[in-house]
């Protein structure tokens, strides 16, 4: 077996020694040669006893990647593997890709962030996953691939038969630094991609431009923007798709691909493009529009995605995932046009991470929201004081002009601002809850505390509207 984490190095096994973000694999290889490992990997000489053998590799983490791929006989050149990054979408745009090819009739894997803890995994983890799947009979897989991946080269050795992109939004700057080195992530997964594969990538965003010049097959483009006919490849193809009649109201939107009218509960402009793209990736499959129009609209809700809390309240809860500056903008003004009274925003920002998008997010919530809760998200080392103070400081006015109160609040315990933000929603009103979507605990410098946004909404609702939901 090939393993990169000490503690799980059985006799017999291949321990690589992959250098981390806080620890070096190379510290712990006596702890794996201890543990029975004969095969020791690393990118600096070790000695090694008599019995181990030693390799030295320019690259732990591509090493890693190449020994698990032949270890489980590359499992990915056995599926269709569809790979899906960017900024935004990539969980949304994967759960309508599955309901796409299971309504057809495939059987097909998801793994992406709410299914794992990392968006995607280690590339041993990765392969053992992939093995399984063709194990147990699947056809295809669709996956989440973070920026953090491509760096790391968790996806190297995998065979994608497509590539999405779908934009790129200021994020992640805390491990890229710029947005150059983090268009330059993305980008991999379409260096990978052979002549056989189909980049299908979304030419309303600016970066598309440099991301198509590098695929080597086939690029397939969507958009909404008619602007977008000009970056079109000279590889465009037959699957291009006209997007138009987007009707967007409060529950849901009808938008027209092609002669294709498709309606659903997820609603906003965001929601167009992903839905486009799935289109897309059906389409390139040789799936029917009927049954790509079926699968998009089998999909009702995604976990912690504009996912609506009801419990016979008069005002609307949504929970969702984001947690960037473009993210939160754009969740917002898909609500406002229907917040009939305030529209009321609980969010924060993780610890460690990105300090550049605080103020810039604290100045979107100023701007849209009617009144704003700032609290935790993920602290991890940071004081969540620090943090929110940051927010704060993006903030540009001091009242709400609907009601004259203070539009700013600042409540550290994230369980306590929730509920003093459905406390004080009335009729008409509209609640977000934003940043951490479907997940499940929050991060207390390595201690973990259970807190799900979902359940704790539910719990305030149930207690103030009983036997209503």
């Amino acid at each position: 077996m090939i393993t990169y984490d000490s503690r799980k190095v059985k006799p017999g096994d291949t321990f690589v020694a992959i250098p981390g973000l806080k620890f070096d694999g190379a510290d712990f290889i006596p702890q794996a040669i201890a543990a029975g490992a004969k095969v020791i990997v690393a990118e600096k000489d070790v000695a090694v006893p008599a019995g181990v053998e030693f390799k030295k590799v320019p690259s732990a983490r591509k090493a890693l990647a190449e020994f698990s791929a032949e270890y489980f006989s590359r499992p990915s050149n056995k599926l269709k593997l569809i790979g899906v990054t960017g900024t935004k979408g990539k969980t949304t745009v994967t759960y309508l890709i599955r309901s796409i090819l299971e309504t057809a009739g495939f059987r097909a894997g998801l793994i992406g962030t709410i299914t794992n803890s990392m968006t995607t995994p280690e590339s041993a983890d990765l392969q053992a996953e992939l093995a399984r799947l063709v194990k147990e009979g699947y056809t295809h897989c669709v996956l989440e691939v973070s920026s953090h991946a491509l760096a790391q080269e968790r996806v190297h050795a995998c065979r994608f038969e497509i590539a999405i992109f779908t934009n790129l939004t200021h994020d992640h700057l805390d491990y890229h630094e710029t947005m150059a080195d983090y268009l330059l992530a993305k980008r991999k997964l379409f260096e990978m991609l052979d002549e056989n594969s189909t980049a299908i990538i979304n030419v309303d965003d600016p970066a598309s431009a440099s991301i198509i010049g590098m695929v080597k097959g086939e690029v397939v483009p969507y958009g909404v923007d008619q602007a977008r006919h000009e970056l079109r490849s000279t590889k465009h193809n037959e699957f291009d798709v006209e997007v138009g009649g987007i009707d967007i109201r409060e529950n849901e939107m009808t938008v027209k691909l092609n002669t294709t009218e498709l309606r659903t509960p997820l609603i906003g402009l965001h929601n167009v493009y992903n839905i486009a793209a799935a289109f897309q990736c059906g389409l390139t499959l040789g799936i029917r529009p009927t049954v790509i129009k079926k699968g998009i609209e089998a999909v009702k809700v995604i976990p912690g995605r504009q996912e609506e809390i009801v419990s016979g309240q008069p005002f609307r809860v949504v929970v969702d995932f984001a947690h960037s500056p473009d993210s939160l903008q754009k969740l917002l003004e898909t609500y406002k046009p229907f917040t009939k009274g305030r529209l009321i925003l609980v969010f924060g920002c993780p610890g460690d991470r990105d300090k550049e998008k605080r103020p810039i997010m604290g100045g979107i919530a100023s701007r849209l929201a009617d009144h704003t809760i700032v609290t935790t998200d993920d602290p991890h080392g940071e004081k969540p004081e620090d943090i929110v103070s940051a927010i704060a400081s993006g903030f540009s006015n001091d009242k709400c002009p609907m009601t004259n109160d203070k539009c700013l609040e600042v409540i550290i315990d994230r369980k306590e601002a929730i509920n003093k933000a459905l406390k004080m929603a009335k009729a008409g009103d509209i609640v977000l809850v934003a940043g951490r979507g479907h997940e499940e605990s929050q991060d207390f410098n390595g201690k973990k505390v259970a807190l799900d946004d979902r359940a704790v909404c539910r719990e305030w609702l149930k207690g103030h509207f009983p036997g209503q939901g």
